[in-house]
């Protein structure tokens, strides 16, 4: 009280001795866990609502900060874990474009080297696109969060769906270029190694989707999610590829007509 100037309750002068005084007292203790050695940085502790989700805890914290006219950092367990789940997700997906362009220029130029058909590469990527979007709808559905494991799933799917999609066009090219058209060549494909496709689809689903009945709950999603990355892979390489197939013939047919123009 004698060092407080002018009477609003907080000391003006003399505050080496405040503090010294303070943390010689009953409790020093408890002071020392809000205040730095050097006494020029203190810890503000405040509620929140349980029910507050934790982007809007970390949110409400930012914007509490900001109300201090000293420099304040908006710290604490969930305000951590929120800037982690971001950085995870931003890594996720940057990882998942880097993979899905790695993967889609390795097909482009497999294609054209191999088969002198580089467009077949982006028709490959179709399903496994679509499997990506439904995985995610998926996550959001059951309430699984996008933390450092699940989040590997989205570019660990393209690895395991890209292969059916791959197995189905190797078929389909040998067909195509036996003299079939595209919607014959893909009928045939479909029946010759969709029951293979089928039975790789099974045994792969079934043996990562075990983990889903792991203890550890992060272990379980893991598992769930790989398991249905694979399930997803196989339905939509039976339904995305197909129509990708067509159109690829569109357009191919309609630049080697371009070509023989040019040619003549």
């Amino acid at each position: 009280a004698r060092n407080d100037i002018d009477g609003n309750g907080i000391p003006d002068q003399n505050l080496d001795r405040i503090y010294d005084v303070l943390f010689a007292s009953s409790s020093g203790d408890r002071a020392e866990q809000y205040l730095t050695p050097d006494r020029r940085s203190a810890q503000v502790d405040y509620a929140i609502d349980s029910g507050a989700s934790q982007a809007e805890a970390a949110a409400d914290t930012r914007e509490f900060a900001e109300e201090f006219r000293y420099k304040t950092t908006a710290t604490g367990q969930i305000v951590v874990f929120d800037a982690v789940t971001d950085i995870i997700f931003n890594s996720s997906i940057q990882g998942l474009i880097i993979a899905m362009g790695l993967t889609g220029l390795f097909l482009v130029i497999a294609y054209a080297v191999l088969e002198s058909k580089p467009l077949l590469g982006i028709a490959n990527l179709f399903p496994i696109l679509i499997a990506i979007a439904f995985l995610l709808g998926t996550m959001r559905y059951l309430g699984i969060s996008l933390n450092a494991l699940t989040g590997t799933i989205l570019s660990i799917s393209i690895g395991l769906g890209i292969a059916y999609s791959v197995h189905a066009t190797h078929r389909f090219i040998d067909e195509y270029n036996a003299g079939a058209d595209a919607y014959e060549s893909m009928i045939i494909t479909l029946s010759g190694t969709g029951g293979a496709l089928l039975g790789s689809m099974l045994t792969t689903s079934l043996g990562t989707g075990a983990l889903a009945l792991a203890i550890t709950p992060v272990l379980g999603d893991f598992g769930l999610l790989m398991a249905l990355s694979v399930v997803y892979s196989f339905v939509f390489t039976v339904i995305a590829l197909p129509p990708a197939v067509l159109l690829w013939e569109h357009y191919h047919g309609i630049w080697e007509g371009i070509n023989l123009s040019v040619s003549g």
